[in-house]
């Protein structure tokens, strides 16, 4: 049985919401702002196109280019952890250079973030906090390169950063203080997508006894759900039928002509055939 996970927008935008509506500390820069500097930092990285077709007004002038957050990649991945095998698909920044010619080359991804310039020993722990983040999503989307820029607390940019993604565990093991490990994640999620052992599974979390393989039996659409500073996930059936919005109606309504198609492509073939295989026996 193949199943879809989707991250849950609702939450999200709630949680966001909440955030935005906190007030700022004294002098601190508000939530919207800081969002703006983030997409105003990829607005003036990239171009339209590659740079010998990109006109030069628009490189000389691409600061001054209203920001759109809307402007984006999507990368599809077909990978695996542990038993597992997923197609997953997210949102990309830009490419270094160009899409390759053959389907089959690595795509030369690029990830932008932004950050603070780290000043002090709660800055550097912060910041190694949202490298797990950086990591996790690019590690799984086939991103080979993160840039960062970190900025001034007015937003002004001050350096940048280029880290290779596959490298970002070594450095926060040997740099770093230590707050967490690539191969500790990796093998938390293999054990929580395909739990065989009660030990397995005990170890995705106290009170469970399976993973998501032994418990998604079942068509639906079903939640994953921890609860903050809770050490228990949490995996439940949130509607009996449908696909959520992983799947479009137009898409499954084409699929499912598709497979009828091939099942009456089948049928008519086994009605010319078997008369023939009959008068030759």
């Amino acid at each position: 049985m193949s199943g879809f996970i989707e991250e849950n927008h609702e939450h999200k935008l709630e949680l966001r919401k909440h955030q935005h509506a906190q007030p700022s500390r004294p002098g601190a820069p508000s939530q919207d702002l800081m969002s703006f500097w983030g997409y105003k930092f990829e607005t003036v990285s990239v171009i339209p196109d590659q740079w010998d077709k990109t006109p030069r007004e628009f490189i000389e002038t691409r600061e001054n280019v209203v920001v759109n957050n809307h402007a984006q990649y999507c990368s599809v991945v077909k990978t695996g952890i542990g038993k597992a095998k997923m197609l997953i698909g997210g949102e990309v920044d830009a490419l270094w250079d160009c899409k390759p010619e053959n389907r089959d080359d690595p795509i030369n991804w690029v990830e932008l973030k932004t950050s603070a310039e780290i000043v002090n020993d709660k800055d550097m722990l912060r910041y190694e906090r949202k490298l797990l983040k950086y990591w996790i999503q690019s590690f799984l989307l086939g991103v080979p390169k993160i840039i960062v820029g970190f900025r001034s607390q007015r937003g002004i940019l001050q350096r940048l950063e280029e880290l290779e993604t596959k490298n970002i565990p070594g450095m926060v093991k040997r740099q770093g203080k230590g707050t967490w490990d690539g191969n500790l994640c990796i093998n938390f999620t293999a054990a929580f997508l395909d739990c065989e052992s009660f030990t397995a599974c005990d170890f995705v979390s106290a009170n469970a006894s399976s993973g998501l393989k032994q418990t998604i039996t079942s068509d639906g659409i079903w939640r994953i759900r921890r609860r903050e500073r809770s050490p228990v996930i949490e995996v439940f059936k949130n509607e009996e039928y449908g696909y959520g919005d992983v799947l479009s109606p137009a898409f499954v309504e084409w699929r499912t002509g598709r497979d009828a198609n091939k099942a009456d492509i089948g049928a008519a073939k086994a009605r010319l055939i078997d008369p023939i295989i009959q008068e030759t026996n």
